[in-house]
């Protein structure tokens, strides 16, 4: 791969239009992904008695709802996997649109689910089996999408481009608290309790993702165009079709050098899920049971953070473009390994007390331990050949949520051996030695040129793009 830095491509208007367009559909889409991800853990949590025999204790219910998260978590990987495989055979449009569409009809099937009063504990199986079949959909969305944008993007604005993408995660939650806290309001009794949102308001906001995964999927459908690098990577292979007896885009990507890139990006995202999950799925439940903080305080003080965290994640982008992607990583690294930790520490030991500091803590935790995310879209990308792009970005980005998908496991553990919360930590500085280890150990990559296969992306001045090998030798 090129990695001239930083080459401008100055593209003609129609390319700069479908440019547009690309990252347009994959933000959008990528947002709607994260709302259906936050369900679990936002819409169904304060309704999860309505899966669940009554008076189940405070740690099985953790328990239960932690397994409805980790079943779309894991249902990725198969998604990423499938669907791949379909973006890089079939083409980046009609593999995203085949998974909007049953991400779709998936999200929408729970809205019908009995609870555990009408099937008994069939209630909460039908739950994580949805939740597992949606994720596998959800898994193939971005497979698709994401390559497509950052394939169509020019290089100088793709850091940018792959932030704005990644500010779908705080997008959707904002918006999924914002409709279920609406929900709730409306709902709840004098007394406190809300029999009607267990009985039937988690459907709404549910519904409201399946109807808008549902438009978005027919609004893709129509605006969005294939990716350049797609199109001739599709149009060598049918030309060589009658001679080629290549091996498929997974067996591609585990021989070879393609296996040796895919071993680095492990590394690396497995320590960036595991400072995510640390920082969005661990945190905001231990914040809200720290001495002294009420349920509408702490959820004002996340808000503001995951507001932050829509202007952080295209800047780091930027930064990315900027100063380069391995060294913006090796950064990330760095400082989830030690400040993110330390800010950790002050903020469940109560060592300040007052919102704005509180707020201020917060997004420090966010800005040192998520803001990985702003250059991944454009990173993994960048790490895989055009004819193997989808199936090494999706693998990459999904088979790493795995093991720290079962991050309320190893806080269990550590609990043991340290007091908790603080064993928290330790899943900080672990994630963030693998980030940084995974940055080091892969090569800076900003200036690779993704609108051609590899054969064709050593373009040297603006808008040019001379061949200096074929598509034919990339397929080979």
């Amino acid at each position: 791969m090129n990695t001239t830095d930083n080459i401008r491509e100055d593209l003609p208007p129609a390319e700069r239009s479908r440019a547009r367009r690309a990252v347009r559909g994959a933000s959008i889409g990528f947002a709607i992904d994260c709302y259906d991800i936050y369900l679990p853990v936002i819409a169904l949590a304060p309704a999860i008695a309505y899966f669940i025999p009554k008076h189940l204790d405070a740690g099985s219910m953790a328990l239960v709802n932690g397994l409805v998260f980790a079943a779309t978590l894991l249902g990725r990987p198969l998604g990423s996997v499938l669907f791949g495989n379909i973006a890089d055979r079939l083409g980046r449009k009609k593999a995203t649109v085949w998974a909007m569409f049953g991400s779709a009809v998936g999200t929408a099937l729970v809205i019908a689910l009995p609870g555990f009063q009408s099937v008994g504990f069939a209630a909460i199986v039908l739950l994580v089996l949805m939740r597992f079949l949606t994720g596998i959909f959800l898994g193939g969305q971005y497979t698709g999408a994401v390559p497509l944008a950052m394939e169509s993007a020019p290089r100088h604005k793709r850091g940018l481009y792959g932030g704005l993408i990644s500010m779908g995660f705080p997008i959707a939650f904002c918006v999924v608290s914002a409709i279920t806290a609406a929900q709730i309001s409306a709902t709840v009794l004098p007394d406190g309790s809300n029999p009607a949102y267990i009985e039937w308001g988690w459907r709404i906001p549910v519904a409201i993702g399946a109807v808008a995964t549902f438009a978005f999927t027919f609004y893709y459908m129509k605006s969005v165009d294939e990716s350049p690098a797609f199109t001739a990577v599709a149009a060598a292979r049918k030309a060589t079709s009658a001679k080629s007896t290549g091996a498929g885009p997974l067996r591609q990507l585990f021989s070879g050098q393609n296996a040796r890139n895919l071993r680095q990006v492990f590394i690396l995202m497995t320590g960036v899920w595991i400072l995510s999950n640390a920082t969005s799925a661990s945190f905001p439940g231990t914040f809200r049971g720290l001495e002294g903080m009420t349920p509408g305080r702490a959820t004002m003080i996340i808000v503001f953070y995951q507001i932050a965290l829509i202007v952080l994640y295209p800047l780091a982008g930027a930064l990315s473009q900027k100063i380069g992607r391995r060294r913006f990583l090796a950064i990330n690294g760095l400082t989830g390994a030690t400040i993110a930790p330390l800010t950790y520490g002050l903020l469940v030991s109560n060592v300040v007390t007052t919102d704005v500091g509180y707020t201020v803590l917060a997004i420090i935790l966010v800005a040192t331990s998520i803001c990985a995310f702003g250059c991944t879209g454009s990173y993994l990308s960048e790490r895989f050949p055009a004819s193997i792009r989808s199936t090494g970005y999706g693998v990459a980005y999904s088979v790493a949520v795995i093991l720290p998908a079962f991050y309320a496991i190893y806080e269990s553990g550590l609990a043991t051996i340290i007091p908790s919360p603080y064993g928290t930590i330790v899943l900080y500085v672990l994630g963030g030695v693998l980030l940084l280890t995974g940055a080091l150990l892969g090569p800076e990559t900003r200036g690779t040129n993704l609108r051609q296969p590899a054969g064709q992306a050593n373009g040297t001045t603006a808008g040019t793009l001379p061949a200096t090998g074929t598509v034919v030798e990339e397929l080979r």
